[in-house]
């Protein structure tokens, strides 16, 4: 009886893990609550792990859903400070937990290795109007084009993985990073934990909330993953860096290019290593 069990599991794919597999890149300055450089983005500072506990908290609730919705496998590669934010023992059980540096050319993908692509606590690029805490790898840089297009850390990811044919189904973050990713993948299920008040101020929704909102998208994403398709940017490709001119460690309009026949070997100029 148990080797027909068994064999029942295997036909219909359940032993196989047939389900969708999920990548989910994580930051920590477009999580619900966290608007403050100097007390909540870095170790030491006095709010930090209270940071690493909100992010933790949102990135479970996305693995719940995207389980909820049948994935058969969640990893998550940890985008902050260096991949040096998250903790297996923070994680869902189910999950497994991708850190290190240096971070590979590829980031950590390859053609299909994933059928769709999360972002949990993104931020918007750097320069984009109404957001919170925005950036592009650095407060060092001013802006960053892919063929003359504006992108950020989002659209970067977006083109790494469209360059392997796997699409973004889902972000989290504020609202510009919402608005942002829609740019790309316009069929994306976004969650706006948190938009613009004031200047610098953050309105952001309870932890609870940003949870139950979280899962209920990951599921939609997860459960609606054939609608997706990859962003695919056509080669021959060229990336322009260009520094903010007013810090003093860069000349006065610094500009850095780097190209490649395709997206991967772009990134592979700019990192100097495959």
């Amino acid at each position: 009886m148990r080797s027909l069990v068994i064999a029942l599991m295997l036909f219909s794919g359940l032993a196989a893990g047939q389900g969708p597999r999920i990548f989910i890149v994580t930051d920590l300055e477009g999580v619900g609550g966290v608007q403050d450089a100097e007390e909540q983005l870095l170790p030491g500072q006095r709010r930090f792990e209270e940071s690493r506990r909100l992010l933790a908290g949102e990135l479970n609730a996305a693995i719940e859903g995207a389980f909820a919705a049948g994935a058969s496998e969640v990893v998550v590669w940890d985008g902050h400070d260096g991949s040096r934010t998250l903790s297996v023992d923070l994680i869902d059980r189910r999950a497994k937990l991708i850190q290190g540096r240096p971070t590979p050319a590829n980031y950590y993908l390859s053609e299909k290795a994933y059928d769709g692509v999360m972002f949990i606590g993104q931020h918007a690029m750097s320069g984009a109007p109404n957001s919170i805490l925005a950036h592009t790898q650095s407060f060092q840089v001013k802006r960053l084009t892919i063929n003359g297009r504006a992108v950020g850390e989002i659209g970067q990811t977006a083109a790494i993985a469209g360059h392997f044919g796997i699409p973004v189904i889902m972000l989290s973050g504020d609202q510009a990073a919402c608005e942002e990713i829609r740019e790309l993948q316009p069929k994306a299920v976004t969650v706006a934990v948190k938009r613009l008040v004031g200047r610098s101020s953050a309105l952001s929704l309870s932890h609870e909330e940003a949870r139950r909102l979280i899962q209920a998208a990951a599921r939609e994403a997860v459960g609606r993953i054939r609608e997706f398709e990859p962003w695919k940017i056509p080669g021959p490709i060229e990336m322009r860096f260009e520094y903010v001119p007013q810090l003093p460690v860069y000349p006065e309009g610094r500009v850095a290019v780097y190209r490649g026949a395709t997206v991967l070997e772009a990134f592979e100029a700019w990192l100097g290593r495959p």
